[in-house]
């Protein structure tokens, strides 16, 4: 329905104007009953739509953001788009915070599971896809975190000095095309610094690219805490201050008017702007958002299985024989031996924003089990080792339900008199409130919260337990205080606001309960937030990797599952390193060398280092695939599904191999972009240096040729296919342009940069012929000196092939 969106402005005051501006609450706009303006309801994210509690109701997880890329499959991800569409609007939601379009500047950026790839044409095309499957559900996708948000070292002020050519080739190309392609609805602006000022004060990119450049007409907000001023963010053309209540907008915006600091039409301008995109949602015309509920439909769930298997890519393939170890040939094992940290509990997502709750989790022990045992296979395991950073939270298998009690004052805790105000149960001990979960309507009301549950311990021992919390809290096991964070500092945990990991032992014995109870005690911390995580490890029986490796050389074959977790690749942190966490290397080393056959799972969500490579058999490099991991790992290792995924990023063979080692994190608050355009296969190729794996590298069962290519103009390329094997398949075939002149051009001028590929299916014994179409943009450069793109006309070669260093066919063209 149109409404009179300036009639509706004419009625409103300017408090009313400006208090659309800012959030209501950690989820919710600011409603202005008197005229009839519902509350919008936004939710996270890139994994899955989680609704207003971050332990709330279950939904359906999807594969990390890296892993949709990894399909190279756009018809796919605008199918899991959809999906999330639709989840969005069970959840109450008309807005989805996502994807993360950020690009992977370096592999040990904390979120880059998020973000898609390395090379912004992929992700492009990626994005793209994801947006307008979303939007089809009548949900608007925002785009984040705009611009050069990569990095989580010091990442709420860190000043990414980005130069103008880098930037407009490379880390705006994907915002472009969601905006000009897709009509994406809203736009997220970062937390960082761009050459100066914060992302969501820079007129120059929020204004003149993203407006009046690119045409946007749609929402721009501040990430949650990102907005650092009164007057220039409003300026810059940010419509919305999140979360809510206000800490930069309200009475000071209202002050800022009076004062003649800025003007009232650039209030109402802004106003409009969320007033028109809450029309095109539909939200004016309904009484404010629907109460959240769960889908667990069965062709979700068939989605998320296909997508996550289709993302896998398969890195190595090895002969035992005179067969490829892959796929399993299982009727002809008698024995196989699963071992490794994931194995058991694979890590289906990574951590911090991107977490939700899934619906059902399929694990790789039991899918390999289940499979197994239909073919009369006996499978063994073990752990192997263990990887946490911090300990793992407590594992619910071994207690009795938790009760949550939640009290309104603090003090009420440590009186027997005093009922809870509310009381309930959760499948969590790592919670965090966003608001009062009392539901008094305050930012931060002073409550209790006391958890309680009864440990069962399978291992005699001294237990280890660990506290995390952003108020002050304690643990107490049969009375006796065992953790006390009270003293602790705060900035270690809960994206820098909360008390840091503190630890401590206590002896149980196996099969003796005891009573475990949590206390904590909110604490104002300006930010409307609470949160608590529990963890506990049991003690270590025997030694861990010599088990894993007795198990293996009893086995036939070995699946070893390594990986990292949550506690490596979140949100809030960078890794410091590519090796795999723990004594997962040594492992590696041991059961190759006690195993017949030895296949290797990598559940990561970016590179890490394989210095045992060339001593397995098999390598699987499975992502964090979504909530039906297990099923998919065994729908690629049987063969039920072809292996199809490519990498969207370059696989180093070390850390100090990469572009931006030299440059990343930043020193002094300044994070200075000095390698330019060359990130990613971009470096690589320019420099000559050996990658452990190239970007778009991707083995599969079938054998697969590119036999010939023809250019059909300079933006199409003709390419026949053929397959020799009985096996159906699939080739991703991909173009990458080298201009020939080099004369004159920039040092960091890449050698070649992708402009086009096509996922092509190949039928077994099959010849097929295919057309790539290229980017419309793909000869498109940034002049330097008139600040504007140009088209060049310089001879090209393109090359075609099965990755960045595999290439089949060299092609001339001349654009015009």
């Amino acid at each position: 329905m149109d409404h009179d969106i300036d009639g509706l402005l004419d009625r409103m005051t300017l408090d009313e104007q400006v208090a659309l501006l800012a959030g209501g609450d950690f989820w919710h706009t600011m409603p202005i009953p008197r005229l009839g303006v519902p509350a919008m309801r936004v939710t996270d994210g890139p994994a899955g739509a989680r609704g207003t509690r971050f332990d709330g109701l279950a939904s359906m997880n999807v594969p990390c953001g890296t892993a949709l890329a990894a399909t190279w499959d756009p018809v796919l991800v605008d199918e899991i788009g959809r999906l999330l569409g639709r989840e969005a609007r069970v959840k109450g939601a008309s807005v989805l915070l996502a994807p993360t379009v950020n690009l992977h500047r370096t592999p040990v950026g904390g979120r880059n599971f998020e973000c898609m790839s390395e090379d912004p044409y992929l992700t492009a095309r990626t994005t793209v896809a994801f947006v307008r499957g979303v939007q089809l559900e009548g949900v608007a996708s925002c785009i984040k975190h705009f611009v050069g948000n990569d990095t989580e070292f010091e990442r709420m002020s860190i000043n990414s000095v980005i130069d103008e050519t880098t930037m407009r080739e490379l880390y705006l190309v994907p915002f472009e095309a969601a905006v000009r392609e897709a009509g994406v609805m809203s736009v997220m602006t970062g937390y960082n610094r761009i050459n100066g000022p914060y992302a969501a004060d820079s007129a120059e990119l929020v204004t003149t690219v993203l407006r009046d450049e690119w045409g946007f007409d749609g929402l721009v907000m501040s990430d949650w805490f990102g907005l650092h001023s009164t007057v220039e963010a409003l300026l810059a053309g940010v419509d919305l201050e999140m979360p809510g209540p206000t800490r930069h907008r309200g009475r000071r915006l209202v002050d800022a008017v009076a004062g003649g600091d800025v003007d009232g039409a650039v209030v109402r301008e802004r106003a409009r702007s969320v007033l028109r995109f809450m029309e095109r949602l539909g939200v004016l015309d309904g009484q404010g958002p629907a109460d959240e509920a769960t889908s667990h439909e069965p062709n979700d769930t068939a989605l998320v299985r296909l997508a996550g298997a289709r993302a896998m890519v398969l890195l190595r393939n090895e002969h035992v024989g005179d067969q490829p170890v892959l796929p399993l040939q299982l009727d002809a094992l008698r024995r196989v031996a699963v071992v490794g940290p994931n194995a058991a509990i694979g890590q289906i997502m990574g951590g911090g924003s991107a977490h939700v709750t899934p619906t059902s989790v399929s694990h790789p022990l039991a899918a390999l089990v289940d499979r197994c045992a239909a073919s009369g296979v006996e499978v063994v395991h073990a752990v192997g080792c263990r990887i946490h950073r911090r300990l793992p939270e407590l594992d619910l298998q071994r207690c009795g339900p938790v009760t949550v009690d939640y009290f309104a004052e603090s003090g009420d805790l440590d009186r027997l008199d005093v009922p809870p105000v509310r009381s309930g149960t959760t499948g969590t001990v790592r919670l965090m409130w966003a608001s009062d979960p009392l539901g008094r309507g305050l930012a931060t009301p002073e409550y209790g919260v006391r958890l309680r549950t009864e440990l069962t311990p399978d291992v005699s021992g001294a237990w280890q337990f660990s506290l995390e919390s952003i108020a002050p809290a304690r643990v107490l096991i049969d009375g006796e205080v065992v953790l006390d964070n009270a003293a602790s500092p705060v900035g270690g945990s809960f994206f820098g606001t909360g008390r840091g990991e503190i630890t401590a032992s206590k002896g149980l014995v196996s099969g003796h309960s005891v009573d475990l109870v949590v206390e904590l005690r909110h604490a104002n911390t300006g930010l409307g937030m609470g949160g608590l995580n529990l963890g506990a490890l049991a003690p270590a029986v025997g030694d861990l990797v010599s088990d894993a490796v007795d198990r293996a050389a009893s086995a036939d074959l070995s699946i070893v599952i390594v990986g990292t977790n949550d506690d490596w690749e979140s949100e809030g942190w960078d890794r410091s390193s590519l090796q795999l966490p723990g004594d997962q290397d040594e492992l590696v080393h041991r059961v190759a060398a006690a195993s017949r056959s030895t296949v290797v799972v990598v559940n990561a969500g970016s590179p890490v280092t394989m210095p045992w490579l060339h001593e397995v058999d098999a390598v699987v490099m499975a992502w964090f695939p979504g909530q039906e991991l297990g099923h998919a790992l065994i729908d690629v290792l049987t063969g039920a599904v072809e292996p199809q995924g490519r990498l969207p990023v370059t696989f180093p063979a070390s850390l100090e191999e990469t572009p931006a080692f030299e440059h990343h994190p930043g020193r002094n608050g300044t994070a200075s972009y000095l390698e330019g355009r060359l990130m990613g296969y971009r470096w690589y190729d320019t420099v000559g240096r050996e990658p452990l794996f190239p970007f778009g590298f991707g083995l599969g069962y079938a054998v697969i040729t590119i036999d010939a290519a023809c250019a059909m103009g300079a933006h199409t390329v003709g390419v026949t296919l053929s397959n020799s094997s009985d096996r159906d398949g699939v080739e991703v075939v991909q173009v990458y342009a080298h201009c020939v002149d080099r004369a004159g051009l920039a040092a960091d001028e890449p050698e070649q940069r992708l402009v086009g590929f096509a996922r092509v299916e190949v039928p077994a014994g099959a010849t097929v012929e295919a057309e790539v179409t290229l980017d419309p943009d793909a000869y498109r450069a940034w002049d330097r000196d008139r600040h504007e793109w140009q088209q060049r006309s310089a001879l090209h070669h393109l090359r075609v092939g099965r990755s960045s260093r595999e290439v089949a066919h060299v092609l001339v063209v001349q654009p015009s």
